[in-house]
């Protein structure tokens, strides 16, 4: 009994730590997908003479590829060099931060932050 009793609160620090690590690995593949998406759907739809691709737009894009994502500790932003923003032979970065709160029992951490992003030339 005293050797479960010493042993078993560190056996559930490391199968529930094992567990938020695949859940936050697989959360980071998704957002890497997503920006790549994102900035792809960016540089495609850059700037037309009907349709001029804005931010908003690209972080819908980028929800739709957010699947085990936390609802609420989501952040996308859209960056263009210079304020002429999606022109063609300019370039756009899609920045994706998550923050995944921890259930890891016995630990001090609370929230684990991953980011991601992805640049790609406008071409149109």
């Amino acid at each position: 009994m005293i050797e479960m009793a010493l042993v078993l609160p560190v056996y559930f620090m490391l199968v529930f730590g094992m567990v938020q690590l695949c859940f936050i690995l697989f959360g980071y593949c998704n957002a890497t997908y997503a920006s790549r998406q994102a900035a792809r759907y960016a540089a495609v739809h850059g700037t037309g003479a009907t349709y001029t691709c804005t931010s908003t737009d690209i972080q819908n894009v980028a929800l739709q590829y957010l699947w085990g994502a936390p609802k609420n500790g989501v952040t996308i932003s859209t960056s263009w060099p210079d304020t002429t923003t999606n022109n063609p032979n300019n370039y756009v970065t899609v920045t994706i931060s998550l923050v995944y709160p921890t259930g890891i029992p016995f630990s001090k951490i609370s929230s684990i932050v991953v980011g991601t992003s992805a640049t790609v030339w406008i071409l149109q």
